[in-house]
């Protein structure tokens, strides 16, 4: 989380001296209800558990407040599969899991969105490849991404043949023979920056498919990259 923090801090001055972490008390609570917590999401709670000073991500709520709460009144979450980490701001009333049957790397877990009400493999969609991985890269989209006036966005067809991956693979390759350099660590995902430019790669945590959305201050250096990247991912740029 230090990381993550130390990025936020470059665009929200005082950052970290805002946030709250949540009480020890209540952690200890939410892990009577929903069992043991991953690493991560533990290193989450303890920086910044109780209020992240404002700052909103992925439109949904991840203070530990009322989590506690939802476990006594549904009680049949207790002890699973899946860890609620944060309810749904949007439109879609789809919150935010953590699935222990798919780990990530060391202590971390695949995040996925479904109804609460309705919490189970088969609605259970998959969103991000870790904790780490969804905060960091919704942190880069609403802080980073928003200061680049010029934009084009890229949507890669699912390819039947099997050369999305590759794609994706090149498009970080790209992005580094570019000059940009990885702002935060991700496994999956690519949060690129230059200066006068970003790149925000996403990639499907089960399948090769991915997105990215490349932004820049000049609209004809913007054009020039776009068209590179178009020209070898075979890609379709979007403005």
């Amino acid at each position: 989380m230090k990381a993550l923090v130390e990025f936020i801090e470059k665009y929200r001055p005082g950052f970290s001296e805002k946030i709250i972490p949540a009480d020890a008390i209540d952690i200890a609570l939410l892990e009577e209800d929903a069992g043991p917590l991953p690493g991560a999401y533990l290193r989450f709670l303890r920086t910044m558990g109780t209020s992240m000073a404002g700052l909103e991500l992925a439109e949904a709520g991840f203070s530990i407040d009322g989590k506690v709460m939802t476990y006594q009144a549904m009680r049949w979450l207790r002890h699973g599969r899946y860890i609620l980490i944060a309810g749904d701001r949007g439109l879609s009333s789809w919150d935010y899991f953590l699935d222990r049957e798919t780990p990530s790397g060391a202590d971390d877990c695949m995040v996925v969105r479904m109804p609460l009400e309705e919490a189970s493999p088969e609605r259970a969609y998959p969103v991000h490849a870790s904790l780490e991985e969804l905060l960091s890269y919704e942190a880069f989209k609403v802080l980073r991404m928003p200061l680049l006036p010029y934009r084009v966005d890229c949507a890669s067809p699912l390819d039947v043949g099997g050369t999305e991956r590759w794609r994706a693979e090149v498009v970080r390759s790209m992005a580094e023979e570019a000059g940009f350099r990885r702002a935060l660590p991700t496994s999956r995902c690519g949060l690129y920056e230059r200066g006068d430019a970003a790149l925000l790669l996403y990639q499907y945590p089960m399948a090769p498919a991915f997105s990215f959305t490349l932004g820049g201050e000049d609209p004809k250096e913007v054009a020039r990259l776009a068209q590179d990247f178009e020209a070898r991912t075979g890609c379709t740029i979007s403005s």
